[in-house]
C-alpha cells in the first residue's frame, strides 16, 4: 500500500511539474509576445510622435508663410498708396510751377511732350528709352491694343511715371466714333475700362482723335460738355512735329517744334510714337527745348492746359 501511495505521489508530482513547466512555457511565450507587441507599440508611438513633430513643424512653416504673404500684400497695398501720394505731391509741385509761369514770377517755361495713338510694339519702347535717358516724363494718349507685346508697354509707360491718357479705344474717325454721341461715349468708356483693368489706373485726361475741332464739327459743341460729365478734362496742342500729317525728315520734325515755339510760356507738343523720324529727332527736341528754358513735364488733370 505504501508502495502504491509512493507511485501515486510521484505521478502527481510529475504531473504538477509538467503543468508548471507548460504554464511557465505558456507564460514565457505570452511574455515574449507581449514584449514584442510592447516594442512594436513603442516604435509606433515613437513614429507617431515624430510624425506629430513634423506636422507641427510644417504647420508652423505654413503659418509663417501665410503671415509673410499677408505682410507682402499689406506692403504692396501700402506701396500703391505711397506711389499715388508721391504722384499727387509731384503734380502739386507741377501746378505750383505752372501758376508761377503764368503769373510771370518764374523765369521758366513749360513744355508738355505728348504722344498719340500708341502703344506700338516696334517703336514705343524706344521712345521710352530716350525719355528715360533724358530724364523726361511725358504723356501718352493711348488706345486699346490687345496684340502680343502691348501689355508690357502699357505697364512700362505707367510704371516709369508717365501720364496715361484716353485717346478712345478704336480711334476710328471715319464712320466710327463720330457717327453719333453714343458711339463716341461708348468708345471712350471702353478704353477707360480697358486701361483700368490692365493697370488699376483711371484715366481723367482725354484727347479727341483729330482734335477738338474734328469732334465739334462731327458732333457739335455738346461733345466737350459730355466728356466733362464723364470725368475727363480734354486737351489739344499748340505745337507739333507734323508727323501725323506728312512724312518729313527728323531735322524737319525737330525744326517744326524748336523754330516755332514763339517763346510761348506753356507748350503742348503733339507727336506720335509710331514715327521713326520723330524718334530720331526726339533727343534734339528735348535738348533744344531745355536750351530755350523749358521744363519738360507730364500733363496732369489740374493743369491750366486741361479743359474742364
Amino acid at each position: 500500500m505504501a508502495e502504491t501511495d509512493s507511485r501515486t505521489s510521484g505521478i502527481a508530482e510529475r504531473l504538477i511539474a509538467l503543468f508548471l513547466c507548460a504554464g511557465l512555457t505558456a507564460c514565457g511565450a505570452y511574455l515574449v509576445k507581449a514584449s514584442g507587441e510592447k516594442a512594436e507599440t513603442l516604435t509606433s508611438i515613437h513614429s507617431l510622435e515624430e510624425e506629430k513633430e513634423q506636422l507641427s513643424k510644417e504647420i508652423d512653416e505654413t503659418l509663417a508663410l501665410v503671415k509673410e504673404t499677408e505682410s507682402k500684400i499689406t506692403e504692396i497695398n501700402s506701396l500703391d498708396e505711397t506711389i499715388k501720394a508721391q504722384r499727387d505731391e509731384y503734380y502739386a509741385a507741377c501746378k505750383a510751377l505752372e501758376d508761377a509761369v503764368n503769373a510771370g514770377t518764374s523765369d521758366h517755361k513749360i513744355a508738355y511732350l505728348t504722344f498719340d495713338d500708341g502703344p506700338y510694339v516696334k517703336t514705343t519702347g524706344k521712345y521710352l528709352d530716350v525719355l528715360k535717358e533724358k530724364d523726361v516724363l511725358a504723356t501718352f494718349f493711348q488706345m486699346g491694343r490687345t496684340a502680343e507685346g502691348h501689355d508690357e508697354l502699357y505697364h512700362r509707360v505707367y510704371e516709369e511715371g508717365h501720364t496715361i491718357a484716353n485717346h478712345t479705344y478704336s480711334h476710328t474717325i471715319r464712320n466710327g466714333i463720330y457717327r453719333n454721341m453714343d458711339s463716341f461715349v461708348n468708345d471712350v468708356i471702353k478704353n477707360r475700362e480697358f486701361i483700368e483693368e490692365k493697370l488699376g489706373y483711371t484715366t481723367n485726361i482725354l484727347r479727341f482723335p483729330g482734335g477738338s475741332g474734328t469732334a465739334v464739327s462731327r458732333l457739335g459743341r455738346g461733345i466737350k460738355q459730355k466728356v466733362n460729365e464723364l470725368g475727363y478734362g480734354w486737351v489739344d496742342w499748340n505745337s507739333a512735329t507734323g508727323d501725323g500729317l506728312e512724312l518729313l525728315s527728323p531735322a524737319q520734325y525737330r525744326d517744326n517744334v524748336l523754330k516755332k515755339t514763339g517763346n510761348t510760356k506753356i507748350l503742348v507738343v503733339l507727336m506720335h510714337d509710331y514715327s521713326a523720324n520723330t524718334l530720331a529727332a526726339l533727343p534734339e527736341i528735348i535738348d533744344g527745348l531745355r536750351q530755350q528754358g523749358y521744363v519738360l513735364l507730364p500733363l496732369f488733370y489740374d493743369s491750366c492746359m486741361i479743359n474742364k
